[in-house]
């Protein structure tokens, strides 16, 4: 075995451990999020809610770094995960130091097995090693590197980059919400619309709505812009693509960004830079409008916490327009067999 092919044997596929992390967090965001809004409403639930948000929000990043720790090197990366993942939250190391910690521990961990693996032992030598060897060594190890050496630089890269995003000029904004958007709507679901997905997380995190929001509004641009185009020249879909079209409505009003997959497939060249344009837009006009919702709904339970319904509505109706109708101006009619 080459070099190459052990280096790639022992890393694996990085991006999928990490949205392994992130999938496996995004549940704690939305019970954060909600609960956070909830919170704001009056009663004896008032407090309750309020904790349940704050402990949600509180297990975000050891999550995020137990689960990629933990597709690395599997159960006996747990532990570690936990402990160096609050250990990093509580340092305030946030999303970015999550990822970071999350891929060292798992790799450390997967380095230990690979090693004592190779050391002669009974059963009982691999119990001991499984139950109290790496469970020991690792937060050791990791928890030392991180507390001496990398918790001071990430926490104030962390501290610059929630204030450059909380204060980015209305230019910067609106450039930096055109290119999340289209990112978005590019590959619909793929690696590009998921790095604009988790940059929004990261902004979401740190509490910079006015980045996280534009990324929302145009999740559903997509979908909802094929479905009214459909709609709007049914001469120019065929059969297949106006049932599509009913699944894309459906979808764009849940926030899933895949109804317009579908039609991307049949006509890529037409479709992708129709739903680019919608989605840039509506994310620039969400920034331009100052629209910011608490929550990290898209489309319509997005409205849990926004601050202007109107606005936010109409930050989605206008891009979708835009959308159905640039894609039916480049689109020729079907001609069915």
């Amino acid at each position: 075995m080459n070099k190459e092919s052990s280096f790639k044997d022992f890393f694996g596929d990085i991006k999928k451990h990490l949205m392994s992390g992130v999938s496996y967090m995004l549940p704690l965001i939305i019970t954060y999020a909600l609960f956070m809004v909830l919170s704001q409403i009056p009663g004896a639930t008032q407090d309750a809610f309020s904790k349940i948000s704050g402990y949600a929000q509180m297990l975000i990043v050891p999550v995020l770094t137990t689960f990629i720790a933990y597709s690395i090197a599997g159960k006996p990366a747990i532990a570690t995960g936990l402990v160096v993942g609050l250990m990093t939250d509580q340092m305030g190391m946030g999303f970015i130091g999550g990822l970071i910690v999350g891929l060292l521990a798992g790799y450390f961990v997967k380095l230990e097995m690979i090693i004592l693996q190779k050391k002669e032992g009974g059963q009982l030598a691999n119990f001991l090693i499984s139950l109290f060897v790496i469970p020991i060594l690792t937060p050791l190890v990791i928890g030392l590197f991180v507390y001496f050496v990398i918790a001071n630089p990430v926490s104030s890269l962390m501290v610059m980059l929630s204030g450059w995003l909380e204060n980015l000029s209305t230019a910067n904004a609106v450039v930096l919400s055109v290119v999340l958007g289209a990112m978005m709507g590019f590959d619909m679901g793929g690696p590009v619309n998921k790095i604009a997905y988790t940059f929004a997380l990261a902004a979401f995190t740190e509490g910079a709505f006015n980045v996280s929001t534009p990324v929302w509004v145009s999740i559903s641009i997509p979908p909802l812009g094929m479905a009214l185009a459909t709609m709007l020249a049914p001469n120019k879909y065929g059969q297949e693509e106006k049932a599509a079209g009913k699944n894309a409505l459906i979808m764009g009003l849940i926030g899933l960004t895949e109804g317009a997959i579908p039609f991307a497939a049949v006509d890529p060249f037409r479709v992708i830079p129709s739903i680019m344009v919608g989605s840039a837009l509506g994310a620039a006009m969400t920034t331009l409008l100052g629209v910011t919702t608490t929550v990290m709904f898209p489309s319509l339970l997005g409205m849990l916490g926004v601050n202007n319904i109107f606005l936010y509505l109409i930050c989605h109706i206008v891009p979708v327009i835009v959308t159905a109708l640039l894609v039916n101006a480049l689109k020729k009619k079907v001609v069915e067999e």
